[in-house]
């Protein structure tokens, strides 16, 4: 089999999106093709096919997929076969907040392959709509980008993470343990009070009287993300917060998030939002600036 990886572009690299509406009688142009993304298909009207390497998938107007990861998969529809729908490709933890963090491992390739929870769909007819329902609205807001609209998307995406969590009744994915009831909560606490300082995994051993070694396989494996990354995490969301309410240099801020090495700081930063921290500060005021002049002008 001839796999080609489809290029995913981002309108707005820092909304990791890409969302596409195919109104047409074209057949897919890649034949077996894959991405790193995830992605969700919603069918508004026509029939077409999905093709998986385990599975064929016939669509219709009404109908939903999901494909994980990595998945490889072929668009197919007869020849002058109509078919309208939606395209959802995103990188999933991207949408997932610290305290959803708990869930990310159940939504990895490793745990269950995302293709399986097309069963849920199958089995549920009021997730199928609601979840129908939640990307057409997704695909909407992108198409109109009225005020807010990346908070809508955020919102939606996270809808749909939700639908399939709470409507697994047959346990293909299954609940972690909650942080409040795990040995975590306080190395937490630890990490937020000192994002301006020094942060060691030492520390937060002896929080939890945890030797070095069981304690980063059980933070990760309760977290679904390391130690390390998980504190570098939380100082970038920080650094987001002070470059759009203070008046710091990048330097300041660098310094204030625990990061004082600027290269290295930029290079953090860069990982998380494919751009410096000023490109990300001019952006987000570029485009509450724009949303508030188009508001006047109506």
């Amino acid at each position: 089999m001839n796999l080609y990886k489809e290029p995913i572009l981002y309108e707005d690299p820092l909304l990791r999106i890409q969302v596409l509406s195919f109104n047409s009688m074209q057949i897919c142009q890649h034949g077996w093709h894959f991405h790193p993304q995830t992605e969700i298909i919603a069918v508004r009207s026509g029939t077409m096919e999905i093709h998986t390497p385990a599975e064929v998938y016939h669509l219709r107007a009404g109908d939903v997929l999901v494909l994980g990861s990595n998945q490889p998969h072929l668009d197919l529809r007869k020849q002058n076969d109509f078919v309208d729908y939606v395209a959802l490709q995103f990188e999933l933890e991207a949408f997932f907040d610290s305290n959803m963090l708990p869930y990310l491992y159940l939504f990895q390739e490793s745990m269950v392959p995302l293709v399986e929870l097309n069963t849920l769909f199958k089995e549920n007819l009021e997730l199928r709509q609601q979840f129908y329902n939640t990307v057409i609205e997704l695909q909407q807001e992108h198409q109109q980008r009225q005020r807010g609209y990346e908070l809508a998307i955020n919102y939606l995406v996270k809808k749909c993470i939700f639908l399939l969590l709470r409507h697994d009744k047959i346990g293909m994915l299954r609940p972690s343990r909650s942080i409040n009831d795990s040995n975590v909560k306080p190395v937490l606490d630890y990490v937020e009070a000192h994002l301006s300082d020094k942060i060691s995994a030492e520390q937060a051993c002896q929080l939890v009287n945890f030797s070095y070694t069981y304690f980063l396989k059980y933070f990760k494996q309760i977290m679904s993300i390391s130690f390390t990354d998980y504190v570098i995490h939380r100082r970038i969301k920080y650094a987001e917060r002070l470059l759009l309410t203070e008046d710091l240099s990048i330097a300041q801020i660098a310094e204030q998030v625990g990061l004082p090495n600027l290269s290295h700081f930029y290079k953090l930063f860069k990982r998380l939002h494919q751009c410096s921290p000023k490109s990300f500060k001019d952006s987000m005021i570029a485009r509450t600036t724009g949303m508030s002049s188009v508001n006047t002008t109506e």
